[in-house]
């Protein structure tokens, strides 16, 4: 849902088109802004009782946003930390950079396309959760799992001709996501998988601004608020030892909101 709670400045030919597009995609650069689902894991944590877990991971995702079917690139690397309260439940954290891409948008002008994205200066986040074992029933069992997640804001720049450009302000974004893995014990690793649910938070000042015809610059300026409905999907994934030493590898693959996800983690515990 998205509310308008401030304009200022227009009344020059064309600036109705122009802020109506750019309300448009402001609601969707704040869907694409807001991060994709997390790595979710298995039910078991990577942690021991009063232990530590460390690890790294990359996870990408490419989905097609509303309101114009819009394809989009996102990445983000991270850190990834974990402390045992007990065998079943531990509590994690992650930091790193998050960076995407919207390709062939067209917010100005009918016909007139660009793609925007982070451009080389990907904003920073950090999130924290809590996840573990519910239920064990021989080599199967069954788990929960929430993260928290904080992005920073940032600011980027469109240029459409020699007389207009626009200005992107991004508020930090919130995320929630919430899942249930189900995981079955096979060899030495684990196959899990099961629903999760995601919820994203924004806000945006979109500031079109034009050469007036004595070349004075003519704003229009648009606040806007993106509450993102709960997005549901499914999660898939494996997770097994590497050697003897204490690495483990963790594949997943994940789809939501029509979208596609996968990310690849290693970690150790001590």
């Amino acid at each position: 849902m998205v509310h308008q709670v401030g304009r200022q400045g227009g009344g020059f030919p064309g600036s109705g088109l122009a802020t109506h597009k750019a309300s448009s995609i402001a609601l969707l650069l704040l869907l694409l802004g807001t991060p994709a689902w997390a790595q979710i894991g298995p039910p078991e944590p990577r942690a021991e009782q009063h232990g530590w877990s460390l690890g790294l991971g990359l996870h990408n995702a490419s989905s097609d946003w509303t309101p114009n079917d819009y394809n989009v690139n996102r990445n983000r690397i991270y850190f990834e930390g974990s402390y045992g309260f007990t065998d079943r439940v531990e509590a994690f954290g992650r930091a790193g950079i998050s960076d995407w891409v919207i390709n062939d948008i067209e917010t100005y002008e009918p016909g007139m396309i660009r793609d925007v994205s982070t451009d080389g200066s990907p904003p920073g986040f950090l999130s924290c959760g809590i996840r573990g074992e519910l239920w064990r029933f021989g080599n199967w069992t069954v788990g929960g799992s929430f993260e928290g997640g904080w992005y920073s804001g940032m600011r980027r720049y469109i240029r459409w001709n020699y007389d207009a450009y626009q200005e992107l302000l991004f508020d930090p974004t919130f995320e929630m996501t919430a899942a249930l893995p189900v995981g079955r014990d096979v060899g030495r690793g684990v196959v899990y998988g099961g629903p999760l649910l995601h919820f994203g938070y924004n806000r945006l000042n979109v500031r079109t601004h034009e050469f007036g015809p004595d070349w004075d610059i003519e704003e229009d300026i648009h606040a806007l608020t993106i509450r993102d409905k709960g997005g549901c999907g499914g999660f898939l994934g494996w997770r097994t030892p590497l050697g003897e030493n204490g690495w483990n590898l963790q594949l997943e693959a994940a789809g939501l909101r029509g979208g596609f996800g996968g990310a690849i983690g290693f970690y150790r515990g001590w």
